[in-house]
C-alpha cells in the first residue's frame, strides 16, 4: 500500500535528497558506497546512463540504508521517496514468490546464464502478477551458493549433520534438514556475528559475499556444490517511468533489459571467481564436490526439492520447467 504521508514526511526530513526536477532520478542502492556491488555494478551503470543522457535525465545514486534497505525497497519506490532502487527478491518472498525459482538448486548454470534465463521468463510474462506496478530495468543474478562452515570438515553434505546452517530460502532449508542440519533464517549482514559467536556453524552463500562481509574471518572450510542462486533487480515504479519524457525513457530503455542483464551477469561471474580466489588466499580448504557425489545428491534430493517448489508456488511446475529450459539455452549460448 502506498503511504503518501509517510513518504512526504521521510522525504522532508532527509536532507540528502535534493529538490529534483522531473527528470532527476534518485537511486537508492541500500549499500555502503564501497560495497563491491556498488563499485562493480550500480555506480558504473549510473555513470553510463548519465553519460549517454545528454541532459534528458540524471541518475543520482544515494548509498547506505537511510533512504532504503533490504526490507523496504519496494515501498520506498512506490511511495516516491526514491525513483530507482536495488533489491534482492529473496528478501521479500511474500511479494515475489515465483521469483524464488532462481533459488532452486540442481539447475546448473553460472550467473550470466541465470540472469539471462530469469530475464527471459520475465519477458514471457511468468512474473507479471508479482511485478505489477513495477518497471524492472535490469536483473542481477547471483551464482549458485556453496556450503561453508567454521571449523570443518566439509567434504560432503553429510558433514552438515548436527550443524546449524544459515540459509536464505525455503529450498536451502530443506537441503540442510535432509542432511541432519538445522536451518537458520538469518539475513546476510548478521552472518558474521552469528558465526563469530557460535550461534551458527556455517552458511549457504556465494563467494561474492566473503570479502565484503568479512566472512573469510569466521569460516574455514568450503564445499562447492550448486545449492541454488538468487536474483535481485534495479527497478522503478511503472507510473513514474511512464511520466518521464520520451527522451528520458529512450535513455533508460537503451541501458536496460535482457542485454544489460546479461552484461551484469558477466560482471558477477568474475566477481564470484575473484571472491573464491580471495578466500583460497586465506589458506582455507575449498573442496569441489565430485561428479559422482553430485549425481547421487541430485538423484536423492532434486525430486523432492522440485516438488516442494511446485507445491508452494502457483504454477510452480510449469515455471520450474521453463526456468530449467531457459538456463540450458542460456548456458549453451555463452
Amino acid at each position: 500500500m502506498r503511504n503518501t504521508l509517510a513518504a512526504l514526511t521521510l522525504a522532508a526530513t532527509t536532507a540528502i535528497v535534493p529538490a529534483a526536477h522531473a527528470e532527476d532520478l534518485v537511486f537508492g542502492t541500500g549499500n555502503v558506497v564501497l560495497h563491491p556491488i556498488n563499485q562493480l555494478v550500480m555506480i558504473p551503470w549510473s555513470e553510463k546512463v548519465n553519460a549517454s543522457a545528454n541532459g534528458a535525465l540524471e541518475i543520482k545514486p544515494r548509498h547506505g540504508q537511510m533512504l532504503v534497505n533490504s526490507s523496504n525497497y519496494v515501498e520506498r519506490v512506490e511511495d516516491g521517496v526514491i525513483q530507482i532502487a536495488w533489491g534482492m527478491l529473496v528478501f521479500n518472498p511474500g511479494r515475489f514468490p515465483k521469483s524464488l525459482v532462481s533459488t532452486v538448486p540442481f539447475i546448473e548454470g553460472d550467473a550470466a546464464a541465470g540472469a539471462v534465463a530469469f530475464c527471459s521468463l520475465y519477458e514471457q510474462g511468468f512474473f507479471d502478477e508479482e511485478f505489477e506496478g513495477l518497471k524492472p530495468l535490469f536483473f542481477l543474478a547471483f551464482p549458485q551458493s556453496s556450503a561453508h562452515v567454521n571449523g570443518g570438515p566439509l567434504n560432503s553434505l553429510e558433514d552438515l549433520d548436527g550443524k546449524k546452517i544459515m540459509v536464505g530460502s525455503p529450498t536451502a532449508a530443506e537441503i540442510v534438514s535432509a542432511y541432519g542440519g538445522t536451518p537458520l533464517s538469518t539475513k546476510l549482514p548478521d552472518h558474521y556475528q552469528s558465526l563469530q559467536r557460535g550461534t551458527a556453524d556455517g552458511n549457504f552463500m556465494t563467494f561474492t559475499a566473503f570479502p565484503a562481509f568479512n566472512l573469510f574471518e569466521v569460516t574455514s572450510h568450503h564445499l562447492k556444490v550448486p545449492l541454488g542462486g538468487a536474483t535481485g533487480m534495479v527497478f522503478m515504479d511503472q507510473e513514474r517511468y511512464d511520466a518521464l519524457s520520451d527522451d528520458a525513457k529512450a535513455v533508460l530503455d537503451a541501458n536496460s533489459g535482457c542485454e544489460t542483464t546479461r552484461e551484469m551477469g558477466e560482471v558477477v561471474v568474475q566477481w564470484e571467481a575473484d571472491g573464491e580466489a580471495f578466500v583460497a588466499e586465506q589458506g582455507h580448504t575449498i573442496t569441489t564436490i565430485s561428479d559422482e557425489d553430485f549425481a547421487k545428491i541430485r538423484a536423492d534430493l532434486a525430486p523432492r526439492v522440485f516438488q516442494a517448489f511446485a507445491d508452494r508456488v502457483e504454477g510452480g511446475k510449469e515455471l520450474l520447467d521453463a526456468y530449467a529450459a531457459a538456463m540450458e539455452a542460456a548456458s549453451a549460448s555463452n
